[in-house]
């Protein structure tokens, strides 16, 4: 029996990229084959692990690829990750040395329709792109929906009803805990990027003027950041109360806000994604990436670009 495994890994925005990507491609193929490998989780020791099923009560028992479906398509080769590294230098395919049962999407955030047509595939990628999935939107709203929400976050988002609520993420990564952690930090930083303050003042400006006394809702992973270089006053809230394993809150008050400011994040994506206020203003930064990855296309037509 052939079947396609998609990869799942990183936190919790980009596994729901992958998992959106993985439903539209069940259901764009009526395939109820493909499956899902996690099995790098183990030894990945970023963010919270694997959370679908947490966050959002998703039931991926009968969706996860045994380890002998994995070895049947995944390439083992001991030296793939540089395979794949000079294939994309060498002719922005990382997919050049690599077997022909796995393929490794070929650039970041760009639609590759082809990929709907493979059969006894290893998918790996990150897929962040919504035409992917933008046609499931109604069954993706109800997919990422919160089993569980806090009191102080329930309360929250009743008030974010009642005002112009706009979410505002301010990520300037996350702490490493481990040197591992560290090292996988610092080559991120090769390739995506953090908003300037420029970017967050210029967004904040903006709406300020669009919108009758909004509220701006502060997310961010350095408080001390945004104390020295944002200017608050009384409509300034800054979330500092879900940490840890509730740090998925931040992204459903997001869900909740009206408006929203994202940063160069998924996790902050989704929040505005998620977000089902018909007359939303959303505000992405356009350089999504540093300047030798090609051209993302990541933001959807109808959100700012700044």
């Amino acid at each position: 029996m052939s079947i396609n495994i998609i990869k799942i890994i990183g936190g919790l925005g980009n596994q729901m990229f992958q998992y959106a990507f993985y439903y539209s491609f069940v259901r764009k193929n009526n395939d109820g084959k493909s499956k899902l490998d996690i099995t790098e989780f183990g030894q990945y020791t970023l963010h919270n692990g694997i959370e679908l099923n947490s966050v959002f009560g998703i039931n991926l028992k009968d969706q996860i690829a045994t380890l002998s479906e994995i070895k049947k398509v995944k390439d083992k080769h001991p030296f793939f990750k540089y395979r794949k590294i000079l294939g994309r230098i060498l002719s922005k395919n990382p997919n050049l040395f690599l077997s022909k049962k796995h393929f490794v999407e070929k650039s970041f955030s760009n639609f590759s329709p082809e990929v709907y047509n493979f059969k006894g595939k290893y998918l790996e990628g990150y897929w962040q792109n919504e035409k992917y999935f933008k046609f499931f939107r109604s069954e993706l709203l109800a997919f990422f929906s919160w089993k569980n929400v806090t009191e102080q976050n329930q309360k929250y988002a009743e008030r974010m009803k009642n005002e112009n609520s706009v979410s505002v993420h301010i990520r300037r990564f996350d702490k490493p805990k481990t040197f591992h952690d560290l090292f996988y930090r610092l080559r991120l930083a090769l390739v995506w990027r953090t908003c300037k303050k420029s970017y967050y003042l210029r967004s904040i400006d903006l709406l300020n003027k669009e919108l009758i006394n909004p509220v701006f809702y502060i997310f961010t992973d350095n408080i001390n950041w945004v104390k020295k270089n944002i200017p608050q006053n009384k409509n300034f809230i800054l979330v500092d109360w879900n940490r840890g394993k509730d740090s998925n809150q931040d992204m459903y008050l997001m869900t909740r806000c009206k408006h929203n400011i994202i940063s160069m994040s998924s996790f902050s994506w989704w929040g505005a994604w998620l977000n089902q206020n018909p007359e939303k203003i959303v505000i992405a930064p356009k350089k999504w990436a540093a300047k030798f990855v090609r051209k993302t296309d990541i933001i959807p037509q109808d959100w700012i670009k700044l």
